[in-house]
């Protein structure tokens, strides 16, 4: 599960970025940023879930990162 969960999981923070990232001069830096971290963070999700040591545990820490993200995402729509 580690892959389609940290793709996921990468896919909905992108998404929230823009909400919590400040705007910038311009006005879109918080419309870059994700795009830009996009492969960053879905390293950082499927390497943890590869060195975690419960599989179990990383399941639940990943799903409530998506959790979060989605309700935030939700909250503002």
């Amino acid at each position: 599960m580690a892959g389609p969960l940290a793709l996921i999981a990468a896919v909905v923070t992108m998404a929230s970025m823009p909400l919590w990232l400040p705007g910038g001069a311009a006005g879109i830096d918080n419309l870059i940023w994700p795009i830009l971290l996009f492969p960053a963070l879905w390293a950082v999700y499927f390497l943890y879930a590869l060195i975690e040591a419960r599989p179990l545990r990383g399941t639940g820490v990943i799903t409530a990162i998506i959790l979060a993200n989605a309700a935030l995402i939700y909250s503002r729509f």
